[in-house]
């Protein structure tokens, strides 16, 4: 038996469940609390015990769940643990490609949390969107998505990834960039509103937008990240074609990654209405510390490696909360980020920080 929220399931060797999850499941709740309302229909699309789709239905304002689960034997399990949790839903076993080829509904809140990567989905799911749905998405192929298998992630996201330490939020905004692409071929444009990357999984959270100009809007979102190995300057334009660059501080080549969404990934107000979910929720302290640290990160795109320019100027090492501190009695806004904890994030220049950085040393 285990205890989550408001749940109580079963588990065992038939339906996979991953205790470590529990974060991105309590902010997935958050975020379904913030913005559904009362009547809300919800797909949780790769259910396996049903915890999170169970949690939903017990903890939110969506009175319609509906579960699915493509294996036989998970689906036995998962229907034992929706009637053990007396929640009046609807259980599948179906495959995502099945039930969204054969069913007319459309869903407010679309849940899809595989054992894998989500690029295979999120084509049908999109044929169970309309304008207003929300989309919680998670990728498990960290390794493709942050370059340890780089053809890999050429092959199934058509974009170059980044294996250094800007991986992690390279992959969350590949991942974004190729549900934005998807999203487009059937009219919706996307608004994203929550990004983060935790362990190893990534987590997305989007609100689909139909019309044709708002499509086209999120295309021109995309682009890439210009880095340079040499002097560590970084550069996240949109463009959907990249081109060969050189870094204007060194004139070293620069390495390039994308496509990808360059544009925001965090929504102050989702943000917010979450940490207030949390700070009266939740009691895991490490959980708690995580939702402070990405609420109180700048919503620019990328960061900045201290210990790699400390190595770079030929430093001792030096506090990243320090170093973000300084910058923002210098006026810019600078903090700490959740995919590196020995990295900040900030809109202040490349010199400034080293500047910040050299008066910390003195």
């Amino acid at each position: 038996m285990y205890k989550e929220g408001k749940a109580r399931i079963t588990t065992g060797s038939d339906a996979f469940l991953n205790p470590e999850a529990r974060l991105s499941r309590d902010i997935s709740v958050g975020f379904v609390k913030a913005f559904g309302k009362k009547g809300d229909s919800l797909l949780d699309a790769t259910a396996a015990t049903g915890i999170r789709g169970i949690r939903y239905g017990l903890e939110t304002s969506a009175k319609r769940v509906t579960l699915l689960d493509i294996n036989k034997k998970a689906y036995k399990v998962l229907a034992k643990n929706v009637k053990a949790n007396k929640l009046k839903a609807t259980v599948l076993n179906k495959s995502i490609q099945e039930f969204a080829n054969t069913t007319d509904e459309k869903f407010n809140f679309i849940d899809l949390d595989p054992f894998g990567g989500a690029a295979p989905n999120i084509f049908d799911l999109m044929k169970l969107a309309r304008d207003g749905t929300y989309m919680m998405i998670t990728g498990t192929d960290t390794a493709v998505l942050c370059g340890a298998q780089h053809k890999a992630c050429i092959r199934i996201y058509d974009a170059r990834p980044m294996h250094n330490e800007l991986c992690h939020e390279a992959g969350v905004r590949i991942l974004i960039g190729y549900v934005a692409r998807v999203a487009a071929q059937f009219g919706f444009g996307v608004r994203v509103l929550l990004a983060f990357s935790y362990l190893h999984y990534m987590r997305i959270m989007i609100r689909m937008e139909h019309g044709a100009e708002r499509a086209s809007s999120s295309v021109e979102s995309l682009g890439h990240l210009y880095y340079c190995n040499n002097c560590t300057n970084m550069e996240c334009k949109a463009g959907f074609f990249a081109y060969n660059s050189d870094c204007p501080l060194c004139k070293s080549r620069y390495e390039i990654a994308g496509k990808m969404w360059t544009g925001s990934i965090y929504d102050s107000g989702a943000v917010g209405t979450i940490k207030k979910y949390f700070e009266g929720n939740v009691d895991d302290k490490a959980e708690l510390r995580f939702i402070e640290t990405l609420a109180g990160e700048p919503d620019v795109p990328f960061y900045h490696s201290i210990p790699r320019l400390t190595r770079k100027m030929s430093m001792s090492a030096v506090s990243p909360a320090r170093i973000a501190e300084a910058l923002r009695k210098r006026g810019y806004s600078a903090a700490q980020t959740h995919m590196e904890k020995s990295c900040i994030k900030t809109d202040a220049p490349l010199a400034a920080i080293k500047e910040a950085m050299r008066s910390l040393q003195k």
